[in-house]
């Protein structure tokens, strides 16, 4: 939704777990009753799919779709595996432009949706 501040300002719980001694994610935020629950890593699919906007382009993620979303951060980046290889996405912000590079693995085609524009994706690494 384009609110990736708020998304960054509500992950603050998480950024905190390593200055309480946290190894894992909790259940949930004090009194929790468990220091490792699957669920409390929900930040890791937003890093990809909301921050980075890797989502799949169509069915089976036969295609991808990237709509970066980086809010107040000036860099952003992450490998995400799919089943042909990993998906790179390395972005830096240079006053309204975004910098960087996009690999895609072999025989998988995308679309990078950025400022209104969509520009097409081929596999390898396409600089931005």
């Amino acid at each position: 939704m384009g609110r990736t501040g708020l998304l960054l300002e509500r992950m603050k719980l998480w950024y905190d777990l390593p200055a309480q001694g946290f190894k894992t994610t909790v259940e949930c935020p004090e009194p929790a009753r468990s220091d490792c629950h699957a669920w409390g890593a929900h930040p890791i699919y937003h890093a990809f799919a909301s921050i980075l906007g890797i989502r799949p382009g169509g069915f089976g993620f036969k295609t991808v779709r990237i709509s970066p979303q980086l809010g107040p951060l000036d860099h952003a980046e992450g490998t995400l595996p799919h089943p042909l290889g990993d998906i790179v996405v390395n972005l830096r912000r240079q006053g309204r432009k975004l910098t960087g590079f996009i690999e895609l693995p072999a025989g998988l085609g995308g679309t990078l949706f950025t400022d209104g524009l969509e520009t097409p994706l081929p596999p390898g690494r396409t600089v931005l």
